[in-house]
């Protein structure tokens, strides 16, 4: 072929493929336009494109020529297999002779008419998103290096249009979460509005008696003992009111502000319900009510994520709100199972009142009632529901009310949980390890690309919450941006980044090293104030260097799914017995001391995530 036609075909794939982007954001109709591009600029008769999936295995997305058994059952693990091993090396292939070639020689291709195929591995910032094989000639000669070229073009933009497609479909699950979230801040809005209406008009009464009665006393001159007493009454009766709904109001302010902070993590449900039954202000109310109450996990231990506490206080108020409505000898069953969601269910052998199951199936209706005060912890129960965004329902029937709660468990939760806990372990050990009062994990959020506090030791909460970096501002901003580790021992005297030391570092040294995962930065790790005021020292910068590339190494694994579950929580208990340890301090400033030596000798990874155990 002419280097003119190779030019001519290259312009004209690049013209297809961009027509393909544009319309279409659906992954499998690119799929399929990408792998017809490939088999006509090929001439070829079969192939396949196979996309990354979980567990490190490639999936067949689209194909053509093949067995329809083979495209819907066939996953492909990365380094096993002839895929396998192209894509593990994200190298392109062509082979013209599989039987001349030693490495491929071995697999048996029974299906292949020809010995050639082409293979392009499609590779976007050293990250493989999938898998594109040509594979049968339709004139039975072997791809030629022309072929080849024009396939790895092909393979280039289509890992590019792949990564746009990933990106913006990931846009559009942020945007509909942002916008389920302004849906529920506008109902917030409303139900404050209410509220504020409801607590306006109760304020008012008391404090117009109590208006009028002072008026009469101060301008009635002298009157009848009885009378003032009548007047002292009045004040008395109606300021007890006035503190009543004060204090009524204060509950609700408080009970909004406590629903707004969750500190989510992995609990065991079976743990939950014994905490629940063993909570000695819950079982002194249903003694006295004989009421009986059993809480069962059916079949092996479920987990979910959430806030311990507010799990917790979800339960007891939702026993003790609904305790009111029950007679002697009731009994309330609560039973969880799981089965791709977890599905609580809370049984009461009684209906309860109408107004009751409002309060249960939308929290506002709490301020439509009489004495709002009655239902506060049905209130508080159903704002933790709001807050955890699970799903709540409640139906009566002529003889029991059913009350279901609906958890929906998601892996990307789950990772983030784990990478939570795994991060506040690591910035604490660091600073015990580098003996230093400032610390801080920051990761970047794919979304914005901003860099943000994940964990911190040595940081107030505002700071935390508040901060968001953009790649190259700040000192953070630049290290994630360069990828280059920043050792500064004064930062008075750096050129780069010279500025009047703030208050709040009591040293002019500082640290900050790249996370990365492979070439990708994925956050910074920063360090700050030694304990004792010196500048940070080579040994530092080597032992920081080190636990930068665990923390990355821990993350990637987080999220490869190369893990036990199980071996993650061993390792973050393993990691908080270490800090949390009741040896003296000296003790424990050896312990440390000889764990850094160990870290420094060692090149291999000190998280191995074995059988035999999650540290070595």
């Amino acid at each position: 072929m002419e280097k003119t036609d190779i030019y001519k075909k290259k312009f004209s794939i690049l013209q297809d493929l961009s027509s393909a982007i544009v319309i279409s954001d659906n992954i499998n109709t690119i799929a399929n336009l990408l792998l017809d591009f490939a088999l006509n600029y090929t001439n070829a008769e079969k192939g396949s494109l196979l996309l990354i999936a979980e567990q490190d295995e490639l999936s067949i997305l689209a194909s053509r020529g093949m067995d329809d058994r083979i495209d819907t059952s066939r996953k492909v693990k990365i380094g096993t297999g002839i895929a396998g091993m192209i894509a593990k090396n994200k190298t392109p292939v062509l082979v013209e002779n599989i039987e001349k070639e030693n490495k491929f020689i071995h697999f048996r291709r029974n299906r292949y008419k020809t010995n050639s195929f082409i293979s392009c591995p499609l590779v976007i910032n050293n990250k493989l998103l999938g898998l594109l094989n040509i594979n049968d000639k339709k004139d039975g000669t072997p791809f030629n290096v022309d072929e080849f070229e024009l396939l790895k073009t092909l393979a280039n933009h289509a890992a590019i249009a792949l990564e746009n497609v990933f990106l913006l479909n990931q846009l559009k699950a942020k945007a509909a979460e942002l916008e389920e979230v302004n849906k529920k801040l506008v109902a917030t809005d409303i139900l404050k509005t209410e509220f504020l209406t409801r607590v306006s008009h109760e304020l008012r009464t008391p404090l117009n008696s109590l208006k009028g009665a002072i008026y009469f006393l101060q301008h009635s001159g002298a009157i009848e003992k009885n009378e003032q007493q009548e007047f002292h009454e009045i004040i008395s009766v109606e300021t007890n009111k006035l503190v009543s709904i004060v204090e009524n109001l204060l509950n609700f302010l408080r009970l909004e502000d406590e629903t707004r902070i969750t500190k989510k993590t992995v609990l065991d449900l079976g743990d939950i319900f014994k905490e629940v039954q063993e909570t000695k202000s819950l079982t002194t109310l249903l003694s006295r009510k004989d009421v009986r109450l059993t809480m069962d996990v059916h079949g092996n231990r479920i987990d979910l994520i959430g806030d311990r506490i507010k799990v917790i206080q979800f339960f007891t108020n939702l026993i003790a709100g609904v305790c009111p409505y029950l007679e002697r000898g009731d009994a309330v069953e609560i039973m969880a199972a799981e089965n791709g969601h977890i599905t609580i269910s809370v049984s009461i052998t009684r209906p309860l009142p109408k107004d009751v199951l409002s309060i249960l199936g939308d929290r506002r209706y709490v301020f439509q009632i009489e004495h709002p005060e009655d239902r506060l912890k049905l209130y508080l129960a159903r704002n933790i529901i709001e807050t955890h965004r699970w799903n709540l329902s409640a139906v009566n029937s002529d003889s029991l009310c059913q009350i279901t709660l609906s958890i929906p468990k998601s892996v990307q939760q789950t990772i983030d949980i784990y990478v939570d806990q795994s991060m506040n372990s690591f910035v604490e050990l660091i600073s015990e390890l580098l003996d230093i009062n400032i610390c801080s994990v920051m990761l970047s959020d794919d979304l914005t690309n901003e860099l943000t506090v994940k964990s911190a030791v040595g940081l107030d909460e505002d700071i935390i919450k508040s901060t968001r970096i953009k790649l190259g501002d700040k000192i953070a901003g630049w290290v994630a941006l360069e990828g280059k580790p920043l050792f500064i021992e004064n930062i008075e005297n750096d050129a780069r980044f010279a500025k009047t030391n703030v208050a709040q570092y009591t040293t002019k040294s500082l640290m900050t090293l790249p996370l990365k995962i492979g070439d990708r930065v994925i956050g910074v790790l920063n360090m700050n104030n030694k304990k004792t005021a010196e500048t940070f020292s080579k040994h530092d910068y080597d032992l920081a260097s080190q636990l930068s590339q665990q923390i990355s190494r821990f993350i990637e694994l987080l999220h490869s799914d190369r893990h036990s579950e199980d071996d993650f929580k061993k390792f973050i208990s393993s990691l908080g017995r270490l800090l949390d340890s009741d040896q003296s301090y000296a003790e424990k400033k050896a312990l440390f001391t000889d764990f850094a030596d160990k870290i420094l000798k060692s090149s291999a990874p000190i998280i191995k995530l074995k059988k035999s155990g999650p540290i070595a």
